[in-house]
């Protein structure tokens, strides 16, 4: 999953020479709380925010004068993961997307989480189901060899921390035909291994 695939395309931006009142009404039409500021060839010159502007007296003034400089971007062929861990790791609401030093595009929380419910199979017919595997055992190579006889289309697999010497491994599969015996299955073949 690349930001190319989730990025808001042609992000509201206004000049550095915009005014800061010309800069309130764009971001109260928009009902935005950040706003970048890009010069006419599209390079980013950092962001406004709601805060920022309602400490400025002058709404005469320059954007250019009162703006931040942005200190993260990504570009369109970086991963969607890598997006989500500078905005949780920087506490950022909006990420501008970058490339060849114009801005190109700009991912919020909410593209973060359409990217993430769709790489997980979210919102997707299927069935859910969760075992708990040993992290440094064959256990997976187990699981997969189950969902292999039943004939299970894998959409995703995601793993919870390890807790103790087990983690929960959650799949979400299609063409189950009996969710029951294939929990059974799963459980069955876990516990053996247990066992040897």
């Amino acid at each position: 999953m690349n930001v190319a695939q989730y990025m808001r395309s042609e992000p509201v931006t206004v000049l550095p020479s915009c005014s800061v009142d010309d800069a309130r009404e764009v971001m109260e039409k928009h009902g935005f709380g950040l706003l970048l500021v890009a010069a006419e060839d599209a390079t980013l010159d950092g962001f406004l925010t709601r805060a920022a502007l309602a400490s400025v007296e002058d709404g005469s003034l320059p954007v250019s004068r009162v703006r931040a400089k942005a200190r993260f971007e990504v570009s369109p062929q970086d991963t969607v993961e890598k997006a989500a861990l500078i905005m949780l790791a920087n506490g950022l609401v909006v990420l501008p997307v970058v490339e060849e030093g114009r801005l190109v595009g700009v991912l919020s929380q909410t593209e973060i989480l359409r990217a993430l419910a769709a790489g997980l199979g979210i919102g997707t017919e299927g069935t859910r189901v969760t075992v708990k595997v040993r992290p440094s055992s064959a256990d997976v190579y187990r699981v997969l060899d189950v969902l292999r006889k039943h004939e299970a289309r894998l959409l995703s697999i995601i793993c919870d921390p390890p807790q103790g010497e087990r983690r929960n491994m959650v799949l979400r599969v299609q063409g189950v035909a009996d969710r029951d015996l294939l929990c059974r299955e799963l459980e069955s073949v876990l516990t053996t291994a247990d066992d040897a």
